[in-house]
């Protein structure tokens, strides 16, 4: 089922050569009768669009898919109109389905709620029409910036590691996140929630690349960075290192997980399986490999998470492994989607990154089982997803492995690398493979290992041999060491255990031996700096100020956050601008008639001190719904404000139809001007005495015509569950349906003919299921009826 929205004023030709892309892109798809069905669609709505000048007025909502009922057989159907309201959704989408939500949005009641999105540099004021967002203002602030030199920042996609064990991009931190920093006062990694929000364009960036363990990252010149020096762990602006450089990468940590009652060992290493090689087809789950050894051990898990039998199909060169239960496909579709998308969209759920180790090592098992590969150098990786990589790369720290990460390569393929003896001992042990093959060839190279590369200790020789010159002591003391002392050599984790051992009871200075003992234990590596290659930028960059550690870790990679301070020029001026923000909106929001109530949202603290001032008219204050915590402030930001503020739009509505649902049981106590039921709700509208029609959603009243088996015909209007049990009355004989026609329609069509107000109310709350039981229809009225 495909279907198309092109918006109001969209362009007609850029929707064909999209549709057009989607046809190459079309052809992949492996069952063929879905292929084909995909692609008659699609040249069904090319060639229905080609039938237009330009886009009609509203815009153009076009249906197209097989609609036959038996399987195997094809009717092509396409249906396009002309919305009645304007739209501004613009839509390709091919489903099981067709999508309807747009246009159920335009049809429904269109209540007003104030939207501002601000932060210290701009702020996006709008109207939620329904659930369409109308932009009215956007203003930029004069606020000085708080980073040096306009700002030091890394690039949006940029990953951070949450407390929750949740991976995501700098671009959707928001305030409520605790984040992974770094604290050299402790020498450990801590998680921080206080913290500010920056974000800017840059014309220019680098890409830092790095070797043993690689890795890279994306800054802008003037970011700050932790290298190893002659004089400790040093700062330098990116724009002054050098290849060869040595900068500070974590190699363990731990995150505080939850544990998922609805995922066990079982159900994890499947979705690792299926993230990397599965793919869902209809209703059946397809996982793929050549190793019919593995898929037989992937066939007994399936087997016990579906209580169905799974199949085992060769298919050329490999095999198939298919389930056949619907079951578990909407199972998967509903709660784990981001890993049933196509190769390249697909993500890791968060459900799964929050995992506690136990289960994450089976999810990981899984993924290694579709994806990895074991060779006489260690253990490998490739994926053409280069986030799921990256995140992979994260979590493995989990579990003090240490991975590189390189790509893309000629195939687009992005590797993950874990070469080093005692990380793929630290792999064998708590992930290790499915794969008896793999499984062989991972324990033969542990056992080939002699000795291997020792991950870097950041710390300069020059640095410790002047420490160790201060309390006496000699570089001919330490020959074995020299040339790490002289400079000319890293030293890697076991020998610098051992040298502390050696020189713990010598060294007088209790300051310097704690330093280097906390150096030892400190769980980062020194990564080398390959290359760092210029680029022009054109995504957005953000920075953080986190005042506790003045660092966090983005990449894996410990970085410097922002410098810059609050000062009385900067408090003034967002002074200014926060009084300019509530002017402007509250003379907008003023001039709404049906205003039901504010919300504010933003990255950082001004959200907040706009909210608990008065910058906004008292009248506004005391509509104010709440504040959210939301990463921008463009209209990209009052979109996310809307989807974090649905229980704050819920409550608002329920309020509303519970105190509408109270007058109304309070005048009808009293005896006011009300009336309920069907047939004297019926005689108000007729006497046109309505000025607020109220029916229950759950209004189940149809006009019903009756027959007989004597021929007499009967209309009646009554409640949909009495139609059955009607009696003839001339020949006292059971009535049979002819046919009904539901009156909730009608009644409030009728309604809003003769100017009054519909009123729906839900059964969600109590008054709404007692008005239910007063028959679910009723009045509030102009005048009093005799």
């Amino acid at each position: 089922m495909v279907s198309v929205y092109v918006a109001s004023g969209g362009n007609l030709i850029d929707s064909i050569s999209q549709l057009k892309s989607e046809q190459g892109t079309a052809v992949n798809i492996k069952s063929k009768a879905t292929r084909k069905n995909v692609l008659t669609a699609l040249d069904k709505i090319i060639n229905h669009l080609r039938l237009f000048r330009a886009t009609p007025k509203n815009g153009l909502v076009v249906f197209a898919g097989n609609v036959s009922p038996v399987e195997g057989r094809e009717d092509i159907k396409l249906w396009s109109f002309e919305p009645y309201e304007k739209m501004e959704t613009k839509i390709y989408w091919c489903d099981q389905v067709f999508v309807l939500e747009p246009l159920e949005d335009l049809v429904k009641e269109k209540e007003l709620y104030g939207l501002i999105v601000l932060d210290a540099k701009e702020a996006s004021i709008a109207i939620l029409k329904g659930k369409r967002i109308v932009p009215l203002k956007h203003l930029e602030s004069t606020v000085p910036s708080k980073t040096v030199k306009g700002g030091m920042c890394v690039d949006e996609n940029t990953l951070l590691q949450l407390e929750s064990g949740d991976i995501i991009p700098i671009k959707e931190l928001s305030g409520d996140k605790k984040i992974l920093s770094y604290s050299f006062k402790d020498f450990k990694p801590v998680f921080n929630n206080s913290f500010e929000i920056f974000k800017r364009k840059a014309k220019l960036s680098y890409r830092l690349t790095f070797q043993e363990p690689a890795n890279s990252i994306v800054v802008t010149p003037e970011h700050k960075v932790f290298v190893v020096g002659i004089n400790g762990i040093e700062e330098k602006s990116v724009v002054e290192l050098r290849p060869g450089d040595l900068l500070l990468q974590t190699s363990y940590l731990e995150t505080n997980n939850s544990d998922n009652p609805l995922i066990d060992k079982s159900l994890a290493q499947f979705l690792g399986y299926m993230t990397g090689d599965g793919t869902i087809d209809g209703n059946r789950t397809i996982l793929y490999d050549k190793d019919i050894q593995l898929l037989k051990v992937y066939k007994k898990i399936a087997e016990n998470l579906i209580d169905k039998e799974a199949v085992i199909r060769k298919r050329r060169n490999s095999y198939e492994l298919r389930l056949y239960k619907k079951s578990f496909v909407d199972f998967l579709l509903s709660d784990f989607r981001k890993i049933c998308q196509h190769r390249r969209l697909k993500d890791i759920d968060s459900s799964i990154l929050k995992l506690p180790l136990r289960k994450l090592a089976f999810f990981l098992r899984g993924l290694f089982d579709a994806e990895g590969y074991v060779d006489k150098t260690g253990v490998g990786l490739r994926m053409t997803n280069e986030q799921i990589v990256r995140k992979l790369q994260l979590l493995l720290i989990r579990f003090e492995v240490v991975a590189s990460m390189r790509g893309p390569d000629k195939f687009d393929r992005y590797e993950l690398r874990i070469t080093n003896p005692l990380y793929i001992q630290n792999f064998k042990k708590a992930i290790g493979f499915s794969s008896l093959k793999k499984e062989r060839k991972l324990i033969s190279i542990l056992k080939s290992y002699r000795s291997g590369k020792s991950t870097r200790v950041p710390l300069s020789g020059r640095f410790l041999r002047k420490l160790l010159e201060k309390e006496g002591f000699k570089k001919e003391h330490f020959k074995k060491y020299g040339m790490f002392l002289a400079g000319k050599r890293n030293i890697g984790y076991p020998p610098f255990g051992r040298f502390l051992k050696e020189i713990r009871r010598k060294l007088k200075n209790k300051d310097t031996l704690k330093l280097l003992e906390n150096i030892h234990k400190s769980n980062i590596i020194a990564t080398v700096l390959k290359e760092k290659k210029e680029l022009n930028s054109i995504g957005e960059f953000y920075d953080l100020h986190v005042p506790d550690t003045n660092t966090f870790v983005a990449n894996g990679l410990i970085v410097h956050n922002s410098q810059g301070r609050y000062d009385r020029l900067r408090e003034d001026a967002i002074n200014e601008f926060l009084t300019k923000v509530g002017e402007t909106a509250s003379q907008s929001f003023l001039e709404q008639e049906n205003l039901k109530g504010v919300i504010i949202g933003g990255p950082g603290p001004i959200k907040d001190r706009f909210a608990d001032k008065d910058y906004l008219n008292y009248q506004l204050k005391n509509k104010l719904l709440g504040v959210k915590d939301i990463g921008y402030t463009s209209e990209y930001g009052l979109e996310e404000l809307v989807k974090r503020s649905e229980d704050l739009l819920e409550k608002a509505a329920v309020m509303k139809e519970k105190e509408l649902m109270q007058k109304f049981l309070t005048e009808l106590q009293k005896g006011g001007n009300v009336v309920y039921g069907y047939t004297q709700t019926m005689k108000a509208l007729e006497l046109n005495a309505v000025n607020i029609l109220l029916l229950s959603e759950n209004f189940d009243w149809v006009k019903a015509n009756l027959r007989c088996q004597n021929g007499h015909y009967v209309e009646e209007e009554l409640p949909k569950a009495a139609v059955e049990n009607q009696v003839c009355d001339t020949c006292s004989k059971k009535l049979e349906v002819q046919s009904t026609e539901e009156l909730g329609d009608v009644v409030a069509e009728k309604a809003a003919n003769e100017g009054a107000k519909v009123e729906y109310i839900s059964s969600d709350t109590a008054e709404g299921r007692q008005f239910k039981e007063l028959s679910g229809i009723g009045a509030f009225l102009r005048f009093k009826l005799d």
